[in-house]
């Protein structure tokens, strides 16, 4: 179970990196990052109520989900600060900035969740993180998109630290959480529309990233979470969520030219270095599944 958590904790990384050049690309026309955001999420939104309706399932059941609800506020943290911050500077360095949660995960969640990570694990995030560095290092100082990256990075760790905890303490209600987070990030983003600059664009190009977005790196995304992330911790997540930037990169430089410079080539190196270490901890690690 542990490698197939790990497996399908990869399939998202994979979708998430092919995100930020895809909507570095729309965004670059003016559109407003809320905007984005509360179209795509009501998108995922339409989507889970139609499935829940196939179903035969009352879709709303789980409306006032408290955990549900609890995520979804730190997701909408996560995501409003990402895009805003991904018109203001580069596909791949969002990414890496991004990636920093593995670093904010590693800090906070030895404090939330009670827990402490096996050495392997503490080496693994060490090269991680020096990793990111050399990938991360700004040339002239942090600019307005890298901090608001980073304060996205902050609220994506304490989601994903959040996910394990709550689908640990009930196992059967893991799905029910979905809706709930989905809901919230819709609505807030659609109420910072007037606040935060940009145009409201209908394009075919938005509609589509929207959409695709919606159904691989939200419902996909944040179910296959739900699903699996509790069997390796949040710590272990952390660990093969950082090969996102990797991804984001790679995506990066085939769709818009973005290249990598020796010490972003280096950090990269770093950070494969540290997924795969991190993979082998998993994999060899025993006892409860909860172990982080």
């Amino acid at each position: 179970m542990k490698a197939r958590a790990t497996f399908m904790l990869l399939l998202v990384v994979l979708f998430w990196g092919l995100t930020f050049p895809m909507q570095k690309a729309i965004l670059g026309e003016g559109l407003s990052p809320v905007f984005y955001n509360a179209l795509r999420f009501a998108i995922a939104s339409l989507l889970v109520i139609v499935y829940e309706k196939l179903k035969g399932r009352n879709p709303f059941r789980s409306l006032f989900n408290l955990r549900g609800a609890i995520l979804g506020l730190f997701l909408t943290g996560g995501y409003v600060f990402q895009t805003w911050g991904l018109v203001h500077t580069t596909a791949s360095k969002s990414a890496f900035i991004t990636a920093l949660y593995v670093g904010f995960v590693a800090v906070l969640s030895p404090l939330i969740e009670r827990k402490l990570p096996s050495p392997m694990k503490v080496m693994a995030l060490l090269i991680s993180i020096v990793g990111l560095y050399f990938l991360t290092s700004p040339k002239g100082g942090i600019q307005f998109g890298d901090f608001l990256t980073i304060l996205c990075s902050l609220f994506f760790a304490l989601h994903v630290i959040y996910i394990s905890i709550f689908t640990i303490e009930n196992d059967n209600d893991e799905f029910e959480m979905l809706l709930p987070q989905l809901l919230i990030v819709t609505l807030v983003n659609s109420i910072l529309i007037p606040f935060i600059p940009g145009k409201i664009i209908f394009s075919g190009g938005t509609i589509f990233t929207a959409a695709f977005t919606a159904v691989f790196a939200t419902i996909l995304a944040v179910a296959i979470q739900l699903r699996y992330q509790k069997h390796i911790g949040s710590i272990g997540a952390s660990l093969v969520y950082v090969g996102e930037p990797a991804f984001a990169l790679l995506f990066a430089m085939i769709f818009l030219g973005e290249g990598a410079s020796p010490k972003e080539t280096l950090g990269l190196v770093l950070m494969i270095l540290g997924i795969i270490t991190g993979s082998l901890s998993i994999l060899q690690s025993k006892g409860n599944v909860s172990e982080n």
